[in-house]
């Protein structure tokens, strides 16, 4: 649902899910304090929640694949090859898939 050139919800795609963009939450960089962890026991009460990534962005991040060229290719439940290309999506002629890998910090 997130347009990947504007970093927001797509209004378009809201619209074609029918899903209410005032539901969505806003959309925060990868490593930054999200909030604190509010949990019935107590036990993790007010630690901060400081970082989110998907499997296979992480696993890029991980791997150092942090400039432009630089790729990773993984094995497990399925096959993953992630390329990192910098700042701009570069669109596939080919049928693969452009997505934003990660963004560390809410100024980066």
């Amino acid at each position: 649902l997130m347009n990947i050139h504007t970093l927001e919800w797509d209004p378009d795609l809201c619209r074609f899910f029918g899903i209410p963009q005032e539901i969505l939450p806003e959309i925060k960089s990868s490593a930054e304090v999200y909030g604190p962890i509010v949990q019935a026991d107590g036990s993790m009460n007010g630690k901060p929640i400081c970082g989110c990534l998907g499997d296979q962005q992480a696993a890029l991040v991980g791997q150092q694949c942090l400039s432009v060229g630089q790729a990773k290719s993984t094995y497990g439940t399925g096959s993953f090859l992630l390329c990192n290309t910098g700042l701009q999506p570069v669109m596939s002629h080919h049928g693969m898939l452009t997505t934003v890998a990660y963004q560390l910090g809410p100024n980066e």
